[in-house]
């Protein structure tokens, strides 16, 4: 863990787990959002949630489409292991909520990929694994601004930051989405939620650099954006051109237009 400064985001790693889950509900919250609730007895032990890490994400092992295999990676010396069989289909999800008898985790629906798919036909007692969380991100609670920026893909995560309880600051929520009715977030006083209609494609990046442009470096904010990749780097460069400290901010490329189960962590930050 990084201690050197309170405002630095801190990274805490858990041990590696891999659990098989079942779907306990299935409920519709927004055209194409679908909340998913996971349960089974590999809950049972512990499933790390600290305060202040909104972006916690774990990783689903999608059930084979014409089996309904789930190859479950073993884990050896807190390391994955893949047997011999077929290569598992993973793909990064934010945990909405999480206690000792659930996982909920909220599903942009599109047939297009293995997760969608799987989530627009899921029914109670469906199996599907479940990877970590490896890590978790712990944010800076004391700056009296926080600004997300989020697309479709990051809302769940900004419902995270807007349950966060300790969360006393002022908060701008900037919500790119194809119509304002796309995820329910939850409603706080401090909190201004801008929702921005957009259609998925280039013109999103200036949309997104647009809803920063009233930030200052010298101003008591800390910021946050995830959503498709490209549409980020010129908020980014924005953020850099203004003075802005590198712990005064975190942008996360989620997901890449044309690539399929992009590992975020692997992304250049230009």
């Amino acid at each position: 863990m990084d201690i050197a400064s309170p405002r630095n985001v801190q990274t805490v790693m858990h041990p590696l787990r891999a659990r098989l889950l079942q779907v306990v509900s299935s409920e519709r919250i927004g055209p194409r959002m679908q909340r998913i609730s996971l349960g089974g007895a590999d809950l049972s032990g512990g499933f790390p949630a600290p305060e202040f890490a909104p972006a916690d994400h774990v990783k689903l092992v999608i059930p084979d489409a014409v089996t309904g295999e789930i190859p479950l990676p073993v884990i050896e010396d807190d390391r994955l292991t893949r047997g011999a069989g077929p290569r598992p289909v993973l793909r990064d999800y934010t945990v909405r909520e999480v206690d000792d008898s659930r996982l909920v985790v909220d599903f942009v629906l599109h047939d297009h990929g293995p997760a969608g798919r799987w989530a627009i036909n899921a029914s109670v007692g469906d199996p599907i694994g479940v990877l970590g969380p490896r890590g978790s991100h712990i944010y800076p609670r004391d700056y009296a601004r926080y600004v997300l920026i989020a697309d479709e893909t990051a809302l769940p995560a900004v419902g995270r930051w807007l349950d966060e309880p300790g969360l006393t600051a002022a908060v701008d929520v900037f919500a790119l989405v194809q119509s304002r009715d796309e995820y329910p977030l939850p409603e706080r006083s401090d909190a201004r939620v801008h929702w921005i209609e957009e259609p998925v494609g280039p013109a999103r990046a200036a949309a997104i650099t647009a809803a920063a442009a009233g930030i200052s470096a010298t101003d008591d904010v800390f910021v946050w954006a995830a959503g498709e990749a490209d549409t980020l780097k010129p908020l980014r460069r924005a953020l850099r051109d203004r003075g802005f400290p590198r712990d005064q901010f975190d942008i996360d490329g989620y997901w890449r237009s044309g690539v399929a189960g992009l590992d975020h962590h692997l992304l250049d930050e230009d």
